[in-house]
């Protein structure tokens, strides 16, 4: 996604030194999560607050305001409170039937966004942070056409990955796992290979098509 272009302002405007506000851009424009109380008083300088800035920008969101990378943790922030409790629960879900959920968990905050800096907007929103995975982790979802990408990672895994990740696979199908995204470690000994992401739940046709690829590798 490239960056936005400025918006011509009306000739009397700039005349008048009228400047439009600008929306918020994560691959322009730094922003500051703020954990704790939605009421208390907004001050993006307090002790804990971390600031993001646009070199963090990890992904771009449709649901919320982007994801960041903070060391080893992905934060992804929401400028309402409206999908909290739905967000909430699926992970609380996902977690209480041993579905791997990368560590993930949802925070309410205050969220400080910078479109005109030094001035500064106020966002009564929440955060859901998870375990940030490098290589040889590999990156993995069922939109578009993913089966060629998918078959890929399954390709090269070892024999105890992909126990893994069709231990994993037979309990998204169970859950009813829809669009199925997350992270795979194709080269591990280990069965823990797959971790799941962004979790939804309604329809478990795509997990029954990987988990049938993975049947297939192991088979094979």
């Amino acid at each position: 996604m490239s960056a936005e272009q400025p918006t011509e302002q009306p000739t009397e405007q700039r005349a008048a030194g009228i400047v439009q506000p600008r929306a918020f851009n994560p691959l322009r424009d730094d922003i500051r999560w703020d954990r704790g109380p939605l009421t208390r008083v907004p001050d993006p300088n307090r002790a804990g607050v971390i600031v993001f800035t646009p070199q963090d920008s990890a992904q771009t969101s449709r649901e919320g305001l982007g994801v960041w990378r903070k060391s080893n943790q992905a934060y992804k922030l929401f400028g309402t409170t409206n999908q909290f409790t739905r967000i909430t629960n699926d992970i609380q879900k996902a977690k209480d039937n041993g579905l791997p959920y990368a560590n993930a968990s949802t925070s309410e905050g205050l969220i400080y966004t910078y479109e005109n800096p030094p001035n500064f907007r106020t966002l009564q929103g929440f955060a859901v942070i998870a375990t940030w995975y490098d290589a040889p982790w590999r990156f993995f979802s069922g939109q578009g056409n993913w089966q060629s990408a998918f078959s890929v990672i399954v390709g090269a895994a070892t024999h105890n990955s992909l126990l893994g990740m069709q231990r994993a696979l037979r309990l998204a199908v169970q859950l009813k796992v829809s669009d199925p995204q997350g992270f795979i470690d194709p080269t591990t000994q280990s069965t823990n290979s797959i971790q799941f992401i962004d979790i939804h739940y309604g329809s478990d046709v795509v997990a029954q098509a990987m988990l049938e690829i993975v049947n297939k590798q192991l088979s094979g």
